[in-house]
């Protein structure tokens, strides 16, 4: 239908959703586009393109298991990567120093501080397929740098203007006061172990060496088992050259039995307390006398130490007795005392009274008059003579 066509109200609604329409759109590309340059800023921030880097160099004998864009670790995290790997000039000096492939890496602002000039590369291998990485150092790592086992000769690699401040230099512009473009890297030394390949090579190598004599000792093994063998088989026919001296000599031992039997009788008897020994030393009727007087002596004993228990129980218990009298003796001598100490204290302060108030028995004499006077006053008063009649004396019973 065509747009001339429609109503003027469906005309204002079309316009009014082509309108949200179109802010969708606008808001939808503007999210997405906020969204990629996000996206774009954290893979940079953390691929460190935003980060001041430092450059370094060292050389190792094999460029094997490195490549462009490889990790440099720092105290086992990423501090940087290899920037190039190029191989030695066979004419330089370094050539002949055994310095082979020249290797350049950069290090990230936030961990330049932590290379001195005392740090170390070393090269480690990374898995058992021949890769390998670099990893640095931090600088006193071996305790010492001079040749007195001082430290004061430490200092950074590079030397920065500006302050460390959250992981970024304050002074983004010609921080390194040492280094400029052009010039040459700060060069660390390598401490470079053969791959694990190169080991597994030497390690078979001494293998196929060692092998002829594993060998030859296998077969000088064979030879004593060998020799073993035939020391047994002789012992076997010797074992049976000796069966006849054995079975004689069990005829002999089986002939022996009775006299061995009778001499177990003989001495079962001699060692027996009730038995012939026993006999022949003390007769029957001697033995019965001596376990009589034995018997007494042992009941005599027995009465004795009784005896002896109880005159000692009552040596106790009296003495006990002495120290509880001589105890309670003692308690009753230091109580009368003290009562006497009391009477003397009471009989010296009343005689203390009495000397101070001399007219104190006249006061008392005339307030026991009084008071006499005052109760017979009492009894004699109109209203209180009731409260003070005499009762009838009792009625004898009939």
């Amino acid at each position: 239908m065509p747009l001339q066509d429609l109503t003027p109200q469906l005309r204002t609604r079309l316009s009014r959703v082509e309108h949200t329409v179109g802010v969708f759109v606008i808001l939808a590309t503007g999210l997405l586009l906020s969204g990629f340059g996000y996206y774009f800023y954290y893979t940079a921030k953390n691929k460190g393109w935003f980060d001041l880097k430092a450059p370094f160099y060292t050389y190792v004998d094999s460029a094997a298991g490195f490549k462009r864009g490889d990790k440099i670790r720092l105290m086992g995290r990423d501090a940087g990567e290899i920037t190039a790997i190029e191989p030695v000039a066979p004419d330089s000096a370094e050539y002949f120093e055994r310095h082979f492939v020249y290797v350049q890496f950069v290090i990230r602002s936030r961990d330049i501080g932590y290379i001195w000039n005392d740090s170390r590369v070393r090269v480690n291998a990374a898995d058992l397929l021949g890769g390998r990485y670099l990893e640095i150092l931090p600088g006193g790592w071996n305790g010492y740098t001079n040749r007195d086992g001082s430290k004061k000769n430490l200092r950074a690699a590079y030397e920065v203007k500006g302050q460390l401040i959250t992981g970024m230099w304050h002074d983004q512009s010609g921080a390194y006061t040492n280094w400029s473009a052009g010039s040459t890297p700060y060069h660390i030394i390598a401490d470079e172990s053969p791959a694990l390949t190169e080991r597994a090579e030497k390690l078979v190598s001494q293998i196929e060496t060692a092998l002829p004599d594993i060998l030859s000792l296998t077969n000088q093994v064979a030879a004593l088992l060998a020799t073993s063998t035939r020391a047994l088989t002789n012992l076997d026919a010797r074992v049976a050259e000796l069966k006849p001296v054995v079975s004689n000599a069990n005829f002999l031992v089986a002939g022996l039995h009775p006299v061995s039997a009778n001499v177990h009788r003989i001495t079962a008897n001699l060692t027996n307390p009730a038995g012939s020994l026993g006999t022949w030393l003390l007769p029957t009727n001697l033995n019965a006398s001596a376990e009589q007087t034995l018997l007494s002596v042992r009941a005599m004993l027995a009465d004795a130490r009784t005896t002896f228990s109880n005159a000692n129980a009552t040596l106790t218990d009296a003495r006990r007795i002495a120290q509880t009298a001589d105890t309670n003796l003692t308690m009753l001598a230091v109580n009368l005392d003290r009562s006497l100490t009391h009477l003397a204290s009471l009989t010296s302060n009343l005689n203390a009274q009495v000397e101070a108030n001399t007219n104190l028995l006249a006061e008392i004499s005339a307030a026991i008059v009084h008071t006499d006077g005052l109760v017979q006053g009492l009894k004699r008063h109109w209203l209180l003579r009731s409260a003070f009649k005499e009762k009838p004396p009792a009625k004898p019973a009939k």
